[in-house]
Protein backbone atom coordinates (compact mmCIF):
# COMPACT_ATOMS: atom_id res chain seq x y z
CA UNK A 1 0.00 0.00 0.00
CA UNK A 2 1.79 3.27 -1.34
CA UNK A 3 1.93 6.09 1.73
CA UNK A 4 -0.03 9.18 1.09
CA UNK A 5 0.91 12.95 2.61
CA UNK A 6 -1.41 15.56 3.40
CA UNK A 7 -0.09 18.66 4.69
CA UNK A 8 -1.21 22.56 5.38
CA UNK A 9 1.26 24.99 5.51
CA UNK A 10 0.67 29.39 6.05
CA UNK A 11 2.76 32.12 5.98
CA UNK A 12 1.83 35.82 6.10
CA UNK A 13 4.37 38.47 5.98
CA UNK A 14 3.80 42.42 6.25
CA UNK A 15 5.55 46.27 6.00
CA UNK A 16 4.90 49.07 6.84
CA UNK A 17 6.38 52.46 5.69
CA UNK A 18 5.23 56.04 5.62
CA UNK A 19 3.68 55.54 1.87
CA UNK A 20 1.26 52.56 3.10
CA UNK A 21 1.06 48.97 3.96
CA UNK A 22 1.00 45.73 2.40
CA UNK A 23 0.56 41.99 3.39
CA UNK A 24 0.85 38.57 1.75
CA UNK A 25 -0.35 35.47 2.98
CA UNK A 26 0.29 32.12 1.27
CA UNK A 27 -1.84 29.25 2.24
CA UNK A 28 -0.92 25.86 0.92
CA UNK A 29 -3.29 22.67 1.03
CA UNK A 30 -3.74 19.30 -0.72
CA UNK A 31 -5.90 20.92 -2.58
CA UNK A 32 -3.86 24.00 -3.75
CA UNK A 33 -2.25 26.96 -3.24
CA UNK A 34 -4.06 30.46 -2.56
CA UNK A 35 -2.18 33.23 -2.45
CA UNK A 36 -3.83 36.81 -0.78
CA UNK A 37 -2.03 40.24 -1.07
CA UNK A 38 -3.02 43.35 0.27
CA UNK A 39 -1.94 47.02 -0.27
CA UNK A 40 -2.95 50.21 1.80
CA UNK A 41 -1.46 53.47 0.65
CA UNK A 42 -1.47 55.91 3.64
CA UNK A 43 -4.33 57.67 3.54
CA UNK A 44 -6.40 55.44 0.52
CA UNK A 45 -8.52 52.52 -0.01
CA UNK A 46 -7.34 49.13 0.69
CA UNK A 47 -7.07 46.69 -2.68
CA UNK A 48 -6.61 42.73 -2.00
CA UNK A 49 -6.11 40.70 -4.61
CA UNK A 50 -6.35 36.89 -4.48
CA UNK A 51 -4.90 33.89 -6.42
CA UNK A 52 -5.59 30.27 -6.39
CA UNK A 53 -3.43 27.87 -7.56
CA UNK A 54 -4.76 24.09 -8.23
CA UNK A 55 -2.42 21.34 -6.90
CA UNK A 56 -1.02 19.85 -10.33
CA UNK A 57 -1.36 16.18 -9.10
CA UNK A 58 -5.21 16.80 -7.47
CA UNK A 59 -6.66 18.37 -10.02
CA UNK A 60 -9.98 17.21 -10.24
CA UNK A 61 -9.49 14.04 -8.41
CA UNK A 62 -10.55 15.25 -4.74
CA UNK A 63 -8.36 12.74 -2.71
CA UNK A 64 -6.39 15.35 -0.71
CA UNK A 65 -3.46 13.21 -0.94
CA UNK A 66 0.42 13.65 -1.81
CA UNK A 67 2.91 11.24 -3.37
CA UNK A 68 5.72 11.07 -0.87
CA UNK A 69 7.77 13.10 -3.45
CA UNK A 70 5.72 15.70 -3.76
CA UNK A 71 4.98 16.56 -0.50
CA UNK A 72 8.70 16.74 0.16
CA UNK A 73 9.07 18.82 -2.89
CA UNK A 74 6.10 21.06 -1.49
CA UNK A 75 8.00 21.07 2.12
CA UNK A 76 11.01 21.80 1.02
CA UNK A 77 10.17 24.91 -1.37
CA UNK A 78 8.44 26.13 1.62
CA UNK A 79 11.27 25.87 3.79
CA UNK A 80 13.09 27.86 1.53
CA UNK A 81 11.09 30.40 0.91
CA UNK A 82 10.46 30.50 4.90
CA UNK A 83 14.65 31.45 5.02
CA UNK A 84 14.59 33.36 2.25
CA UNK A 85 12.05 35.95 4.43
CA UNK A 86 13.73 35.55 7.55
CA UNK A 87 17.16 35.93 6.14
CA UNK A 88 16.01 39.13 3.96
CA UNK A 89 14.21 40.57 6.56
CA UNK A 90 17.14 40.38 9.33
Amino acid sequence: MPVTYTYDYKSTESASNPQGTSSRTVHTTPSGTTVSSTEQPAGGQATTQTQHYPAGGNQGSGSGTLSREEAERRYLEAMEDEYAKREGGA
